[in-house]
């Protein structure tokens, strides 16, 4: 497995948290557009109903700000996890800093997760829970090229 060099890690560390929710949410906006263009191929039901435009706006305003609060909420879980391994390890690392660095090794998993709802939402739940298992052995680590809290 590929893990990230010290130097990138520190690197991207660096940037504002501003950075990564917006990497992030141009990253689900991007998987989002096949979404989009199954579900309303395949709709059912009212939804079915919905003239492009109006579709566009249900899409807009409720399926996209579900799904990517979904996506946000198990980042930040897995932040908390890691964050959790950080302070048994001693380690000198803020909750912050996990989470934009969660954000950051999301890439992969979250375009697997578009491509793969595409084709089954079962491969899809699979998808998820390899992707959290892959994000928490990358960032364990990953904690461990901090250093140590002095005493």
């Amino acid at each position: 497995m590929l893990l990230p060099k010290k130097q990138i890690v520190f690197q991207l560390n660096r940037e504002r948290i501003g950075v990564p929710f917006l990497y992030v949410g141009l990253l689900l906006a991007l998987v989002c557009i096949p979404l989009f263009i199954e579900l309303y191929m395949n709709s059912e039901g009212v939804v079915a109903d919905l003239a492009l435009p109006m579709f566009a706006v249900y899409f807009l305003f409720i399926y996209f700000p579900i799904f990517a609060l979904s996506i946000y909420g198990i980042m930040a879980a897995v932040a908390a996890i890691v964050f959790t391994c950080a302070k048994l390890a001693d380690r000198k690392l803020t909750y912050l800093m996990l989470y934009k660095l969660t954000a950051f090794a999301s890439t992969i998993p979250i375009i697997g997760y578009g491509l793969s709802l595409l084709v089954d939402e079962k491969l899809a739940r699979l998808w998820m829970w390899v992707s959290v298992f892959y994000l928490l052995v990358i960032l364990i680590r990953v904690i461990f090229y901090f250093p140590k809290k002095k005493r």
